[in-house]
């Protein structure tokens, strides 16, 4: 599956990461991760920073899916807030789900700290802004805002004319954090050059997953690499091959729908840092910008269903983009758009993750972390993964499991 297509943003301006890559999958590693994206090299690094032996396989290069496609808003909040997850799954899990989720920012900030650094800034803790922009959203941004209150969370509502004196044209707007505003794409590679350089991660780029069988009590796992079939046996596997999953795993992943997303990144221009904030809008085929670490605006939005991408989808909505994120600006900026692609993404159909042990091998887990909060989901992931492999209870997480 093609994840995107166009002229990438982070790959042509993130500074180069070297990376100590094997030619040869080793034979004492007792975790198989197979996926070298933010839930591999999330999983990855915390199993080998807690000591066990871990091999990464990539069947293409490092980073190359859709890490290097996502355009790093990290926000605690999914697409649908907790108040409409409240009353599609009650409010129990609802509120448990939001937990998790800022318990996965603040985990983040935390790793990002951990992690070797890079002489370009690709990390920094941010404020989001969800805002009405249409008037008949009032009442759902003010109702969000009220609700998440009420449970706790530091968050405030600004009217019309204190958004003014942020720039931000919309009737209304939840502002929350931390949030952070992120470079995934280097922090795929500082995860993974950290685990290799301080935790022995082995990683082999260009090895092609087959399928994992159980054989006399053991996993075995057969692997193309070079064009020669090779079989290995590991302890615990764990597969984060994203939207694109073996076909053995994909009848634990039904409910999945593919879409496509479309990305324009300005020139370099003058933000305000009054303006810099993780903004989106609470609207159907929404859109959504923040300020990069140079000073461009990367906008993103007009979501819609489609498996299959075109060289031309680059560039579909590359005008709309600009257009829909002066709308939310009082005084516009005079942008064109450098860097113009189109990704795909994976939606569930109640919008949660599937992140779980594998029903019919528990000795396996599967991670793909679907809708528009993919980085929080796969730090949720790294989380459930630790306990799983330390033999510790999953029921906290009920919520995504496998072939629901």
């Amino acid at each position: 599956m093609k994840l995107h297509t166009g002229k990438l943003y982070w790959p042509a301006n993130t500074e180069a990461v070297c990376l100590k890559i094997n030619n040869n999958i080793t034979d004492n590693s007792d975790v198989l991760v197979v996926g070298s994206g933010m839930s591999g090299a999330l999983a990855a690094y915390e199993l080998s920073k807690n000591g066990y032996k871990v091999t990464l396989i990539e069947q293409n290069r490092i980073a190359s899916g859709s890490t290097s496609a996502n355009t790093g808003l990290i926000q605690y909040m999914s697409d649908q807030g907790v108040k409409s997850f409240a009353e599609q799954i009650g409010t129990q899990k609802a509120v448990k789900f939001y937990n998790q989720s800022k318990e996965a920012v603040a985990d983040l900030i935390k790793i990002e700290k951990q992690l070797i650094e890079l002489d370009q800034e690709t990390f920094k803790k941010s404020d989001s802004l969800i805002l009405a922009t249409d008037k008949k959203k009032i009442k759902d941004v003010k109702d969000e805002s009220t609700m998440q209150k009420e449970i706790g969370y530091d968050v405030e509502y600004l009217n019309e004319k204190e958004l003014e004196e942020l720039n931000i044209n919309a009737y209304g707007a939840l502002k929350c954090s931390p949030d952070i505003n992120l470079n995934p794409y280097a922090f795929v590679l500082r995860l993974l050059k950290t685990a290799s350089e301080k935790y022995k991660l082995d990683i082999v780029e260009s090895v092609r997953f087959i399928e994992a069988r159980k054989e006399n009590g053991e996993n075995i796992v057969s692997l193309e690499i070079a064009g020669e079939k090779l079989e290995k046996s590991y302890k615990k596997i764990v597969i984060a091959t994203g939207y694109n999953p073996p076909v053995q795993f994909q009848k634990s992943l039904k409910n999945i729908e593919i879409y496509k997303t479309y990305v324009a990144v300005s020139q370099v221009i003058r933000i305000s840092d009054r303006e810099d904030y993780l903004t989106w809008e609470v609207k159907d085929a929404y859109t959504y910008f923040k300020k990069t670490f140079d000073s461009r605006l990367m906008i993103g939005g007009f979501d819609e269903k489609g498996d299959k991408l075109k060289e031309k989808d680059a560039i579909k909505y590359e005008k709309d983009l600009i257009k829909g994120a002066n709308l939310m600006f009082v005084d516009k900026k005079d942008m064109i758009s450098e860097y113009n692609y189109a990704a795909l993404f994976g939606i569930s159909k109640d919008n949660l993750p599937y992140m779980g042990v594998d029903p019919d091998n528990k000795d396996i887990f599967v991670v793909c972390g679907v809708g528009g909060n993919g980085t929080v989901y796969s730090k949720i992931a790294s989380t459930m993964i630790s306990k799983w492999i330390n033999g510790e209870s999953l029921d906290d997480y009920e919520t995504y499991r496998l072939a629901r």
